[in-house]
C-alpha cells in the first residue's frame, strides 16, 4: 500500500550564503612599484556576510618567485572570529568597469581564520599591464567578489514545496 499525503514529511538542507563586491582602484600606479617584495598597501575595509575584509595590493608581488608580477589578496579583516568560509574572485577590469576573462581567478571554497586570514594571487605581470590598455592614466582597477558562506540548518518543509 502507498503512502498517503498525511504520511509524508518534508525537510530541507539550507546552505545559505551571501555575496558581495568590492572595486580597488590603484590611482598612480608607477608610484607603487619598488615598494618591495612582500610589502602591501591595503584597500579601504569592507563588509560581506557580517564579516569586515580589505584588500591587500602587492605591486612587486607577495612572494619572492613571482616579483615580477602584482599580487592582491583578500584578507579578513575582523580577528575576532574562528572561521569564515568564503569563495572570492579577483578580476582585472578593463576601462569600462567590466571583469576581463584573462586576468581573473577564482578561489575554491576557502577557510578563513586567526591564522590564515589572507588569501590571493599573482594577478598580472607587471610589464603585461604596462603595454596594456588596462593602465590608463597611470589608474588601473580590480574587483574583488566575495561570497560568504553563513551557517547550514536543516527546516520543515511542506510537501508543496519540495519541488519549487
Amino acid at each position: 500500500m502507498g503512502a498517503t499525503s498525511d504520511e509524508l514529511t518534508a525537510s530541507a538542507i539550507v546552505a545559505p550564503a551571501v555575496s558581495g563586491s568590492h572595486i580597488l582602484r590603484i590611482d598612480g600606479y608607477s608610484r607603487t612599484k619598488g615598494l618591495g617584495n612582500g610589502k602591501f598597501i591595503a584597500s579601504e575595509k569592507f563588509s560581506v556576510g557580517d564579516h569586515c575584509w580589505c584588500l591587500k595590493y602587492y605591486p612587486d608581488s607577495h612572494c619572492l618567485k613571482n616579483s615580477d608580477c602584482i599580487s592582491i589578496f583578500l584578507h579578513l579583516a575582523n580577528n575576532t572570529v574562528h572561521e569564515v568560509k568564503a569563495i572570492f574572485r579577483i578580476s582585472l577590469l578593463d576601462q569600462d568597469g567590466n571583469p576581463l576573462p584573462s586576468f581573473r581567478k577564482l578561489s575554491t571554497l576557502c577557510s578563513f581564520s586567526r591564522s590564515q586570514h589572507s588569501m590571493g594571487y599573482e594577478l598580472i605581470k607587471r610589464s603585461d599591464l604596462e603595454e596594456s590598455v588596462y593602465l590608463k592614466d597611470d589608474i588601473f582597477s580590480v574587483r574583488c567578489d566575495v561570497t560568504v558562506a553563513k551557517e547550514i540548518f536543516t527546516k520543515a518543509l511542506p510537501i508543496s514545496d519540495v519541488f519549487k
